[in-house]
């Protein structure tokens, strides 16, 4: 998908820390930037709703398995971010999910970081893979494709699955153009819908307001992404250092964790190769 250029400078971030919680779930009313073409899009697809993903392994596997992932890959719960847990995740990990809690002291965190960027530039890998969210609450399932699009030749996704022709079809996009075509994918949207209906407890209906979004972490170039499709732009963390689940965990706490310290609610999981 084509990446916006970032304007000035380009910069690094440096990599810092993680987070954790119980069945949550995801929410995100969709749009980021106060762009007159943007706000046209989100007024056009107001009614486009998603029932939204509990943040549970088996239901962002049954998701991933319709979508297309072999099951040779799962996502597995991150318990922690101190050492001793994050090295209960298997070996191997490729992408990091995040669901937080919507609060002021990370809207004003997230405020402030995109007139840094905007400012200051960052640097893009060119075959990062990104889309914003314009569906209401359909964060979790944007995370989770994330997730896989930026990991096809690794993850092994078979050609004409579900993913693999959603990618297809947006590819050369624009990120905002990908988010509008995501509403038309029935196939997705069934899986996912689907999908919503298994976790541990009874999902909310498509047209709930509930305060929690999902993200999603990735690995390109060597630099850990942080890629929310209620953001502006995606945003890069800096290098991984060849272990993009502790690279990630650690920006999770200290990007989300430290600047919202009284929160306690977030969740993590890691895609994984699975150990069945």
């Amino acid at each position: 998908l084509k990446l916006p250029s970032a304007s000035g400078p380009p910069i690094r971030g440096a990599p810092q820390a993680g987070g954790m919680g119980q069945a949550i779930w995801s929410r995100c009313s969709g749009g980021a930037s106060d762009a007159s073409g943007e706000l046209a899009v989100r007024a056009k697809m107001r009614q486009a709703r998603w029932v939204p993903l509990e943040s549970n392994p088996e239901v962002f596997n049954a998701f991933a398995r319709k979508a297309g992932l072999p099951g040779s890959w799962e996502f597995v719960d991150i318990y922690g971010v101190d050492e001793d847990l994050v090295a209960m995740v298997p070996p191997g990990c490729v992408a990091v999910t995040l669901l937080f809690q919507c609060t002021e002291n990370l809207e004003r965190a997230k405020e402030e970081q995109r007139k840094r960027i905007e400012a200051q530039g960052q640097l893009l890998a060119p075959e990062l893979v990104y889309l914003k969210q314009y569906i209401g609450n359909a964060c979790g399932t944007i995370a989770c494709i994330h997730c896989l699009a930026n990991n096809v030749k690794v993850l092994g996704l078979p050609p004409g699955s579900p993913i693999e022709r959603y990618l297809a079809s947006a590819r050369g996009q624009t990120p905002e153009a990908a988010g509008e075509m995501l509403a038309d994918m029935t196939e997705l949207h069934q899986a996912s819908e689907v999908s919503a209906g298994g976790g541990q407890t009874a999902a909310p209906p498509a047209t709930a307001s509930v305060d929690h979004h999902f993200i999603a972490f990735v690995e390109k170039d060597g630099d850990v992404y942080e890629l929310d499709g209620c953001k502006a732009f995606p945003i890069n963390h800096g290098p991984s250092g060849g272990d993009l689940l502790r690279a990630a965990t650690k920006t999770i706490q200290a990007e989300f964790m430290g600047r919202d310290p009284e929160n306690i609610h977030f969740n993590m999981m890691a895609l994984v190769p699975a150990m069945s």
